[in-house]
């Protein structure tokens, strides 16, 4: 049983990606558990792996929602699939294709072949994370109340750039008693 370490990473921006560990003798529905888990996105999020070129032109289909491997099927089963059984080059290249309404489209490089590994961890696992999950964008992360206070006392949409609207700056209001702009247009 070999020790496989791929790098997981979003097609639409490479800099958020994840590495995960998994044993060649695991299933494909291991490897899906372990992405949704560490991308955060939906439990019930069905996706399909598939093979793929040096291009990430997708190959044969592995899918999350067929049951059983049948000879001559357009697809295999993710839980009767070992990943090792379609690791035909050890740099093998797969897509993670999400079948939901946002269709992202994860691209797995294996990174690591190592015929040996330690038995003491549990596999998969994530061992570095990137970047925020595809599936956090557009949620208004900064609605927490500690980040509001923040913007509201920094609004640099306000006419000074400092504090609430109406209220004027000490640094502004002795920049004017100074002759404000006028000892910088000597310069010029």
């Amino acid at each position: 049983m070999s020790l496989l370490k791929f790098k997981v990473y979003w097609e639409d921006d490479s800099d958020i990606f994840r590495d995960i560990e998994i044993l060649s003798a695991q299933s494909f529905y291991e490897f899906h558990q372990c992405i949704k888990t560490n991308f955060q996105l939906p439990e019930t999020l069905e996706a399909s792996f598939f093979l793929s070129d040096d291009r990430y032109i997708k190959g044969r289909e592995i899918s999350s929602t067929v049951e059983k491997n049948l000879r001559d099927a357009p697809a295999l089963s993710m839980k009767k699939t070992p990943i090792g059984a379609l690791m035909n080059d050890p740099h093998q290249k797969f897509v993670y294709a999400c079948n939901n309404e946002k269709n992202w489209h994860f691209l797995l490089d294996v990174i690591t072949f190592k015929e040996d590994h330690p038995d003491v961890y549990l596999f998969p696992r994530c061992v570095r994370s990137e970047g925020l999950s595809p599936s956090q964008f557009g949620l208004g992360l900064n609605n927490k109340p500690g980040v509001m206070e923040v913007e509201e006392k920094y609004d640099l949409a306000s006419r000074d750039g400092f504090g609430d609207e109406g209220e004027e700056d000490d640094q502004t209001e002795d920049m004017a008693d100074e002759g404000g702009d006028d000892k910088y247009t000597d310069d010029l």
